[in-house]
């Protein structure tokens, strides 16, 4: 009998470890998915923040007057960022992007860079449109002495096109994952149910109220999914981190906030996704009668 009793706890263990594994595969390839998807959009965002757009003011506006224009284009609702830059530093900067020394620089030539006012945009207006309308207002507010509105036109035309397709194709198969997740998940807590029929219908003919039965399935159940939902996501940390080593750019695609945005969707997908299964897979063995059962 104690023989018995120590091969039921053991298969119980094995179950147990079992729909675990399979669950925590399954959140794991889907954690890869949405954080691929949502770092994706991260680092477009951070990409769209950081392109420059120069606005170049005559030479004869001098510093005090750039300083009040450069907080005032700081405070514009369309703008994330504005810094003046004079012409002797956009000259250097212009000589170090070219390579070492210049013969403007030997030659004693004149700078032919004006003094300029960084701009950067938020995100929700980086589109050629609402550019060409920036542009139409800032030339109106500083009339004679704003002279030019640089950027590159067909950045904004083509960049966020680009990238929305590796979102869109992101988003398919993460609706496709989350459908195989579903089904795979499901028919994990159902085979593990299938093993405990027996005691299902036992506790139902000795008087248990269905409510009584549910209770601990349904504790195990949310132990399961945070336990494997805390598994996968440290396996999707480790490998970011793997990732990162290899290659800067999938560390520009995430920050703490994003990854336990992401552990947290885990989690609590984990938890819903086995409370259901469990709750249908036990409503059919509670409706079944005894012969049913074989």
């Amino acid at each position: 009998m104690a023989r018995n009793r120590s091969k039921g706890k053991k298969g119980l263990k094995t179950a147990y470890v079992s729909t675990i594994i399979g669950i925590v595969m399954v959140l794991f390839i889907l954690g890869i998915v949405a954080w691929f998807v949502l770092g994706l959009n991260h680092f477009k965002d951070d990409k769209i923040e950081s392109f420059e757009i120069d606005l170049f003011f005559d030479n004869s506006v001098n510093t005090l007057e750039l300083g009040i224009i450069e907080e005032e284009i700081a405070a514009k609702e369309y703008t994330s960022g504005a810094m003046y830059r004079s012409s002797e530093e956009a000259l250097e900067i212009a000589i170090h992007e070219i390579g070492g020394d210049s013969t403007m620089r030997d030659l004693n030539i004149a700078n032919p860079i004006n003094q300029s006012v960084i701009m950067t945009l938020n995100k929700a207006y980086f589109d050629l449109d609402s550019m060409l309308w920036i542009e139409k207002e800032l030339m109106s507010d500083y009339e004679g002495r704003l002279i030019e509105v640089s950027y590159q036109k067909d950045i904004f035309a083509n960049f966020n096109q680009k990238f929305q397709k590796f979102v869109y194709l992101g988003l398919l198969i993460a609706g496709m994952l989350l459908f195989i997740a579903i089904g795979m998940i499901n028919n994990t807590i159902r085979l593990a149910l299938f093993s405990k029929r027996f005691l299902i219908k036992t506790m139902q003919l000795v008087g248990a109220t269905p409510r009584f039965i549910r209770r601990p399935f349904f504790w195990s159940a949310i132990g399961q999914g945070v336990v494997s939902g805390l598994i996968a996501g440290t396996m999707v940390l480790g490998l970011i981190y793997i990732l990162t080593y290899y290659n800067e750019v999938f560390l520009q695609m995430t920050d703490l906030r994003l990854f336990f945005l992401v552990l947290a969707g885990i989690v609590l997908f984990g938890v819903l996704i086995t409370l259901t299964s469990t709750y249908f897979a036990l409503r059919k063995y509670l409706r079944l009668n005894l012969d049913e059962l074989y």
